[in-house]
């Protein structure tokens, strides 16, 4: 049997492979980053890597609501500058 990495998406709700996803870590020092490794300690939420869920992700605040912090909006910014670099 083979083990998936499968994790859901905050705006599809969908269950997705941990590649196909960006994973946003807020840290017990209240520090917020992209967490590339994916295995960073700390509450995580995770976000398909695709420019129009960051988008609705920041329209409806969804990092924050993952998170139950506030989101600064550069972490927004930093997610779909991590997507062009990749595309």
């Amino acid at each position: 049997m083979i083990k998936s990495n499968l994790r859901k998406d905050v705006v599809s709700k969908e269950m997705l492979d941990k590649s196909a996803l960006i994973r946003v870590v807020l840290n017990k020092n209240n520090e917020i980053f992209i967490d590339l490794t994916y295995k960073a300690d700390g509450r995580g939420v995770y976000v398909k890597k695709d420019l129009n869920s960051i988008k609705i992700a920041k329209q409806k605040n969804l990092l924050s609501r993952g998170l139950k912090t506030k989101v600064d909006l550069s972490i927004y910014d930093e997610l779909e500058k991590l997507f062009n670099e990749q595309n």
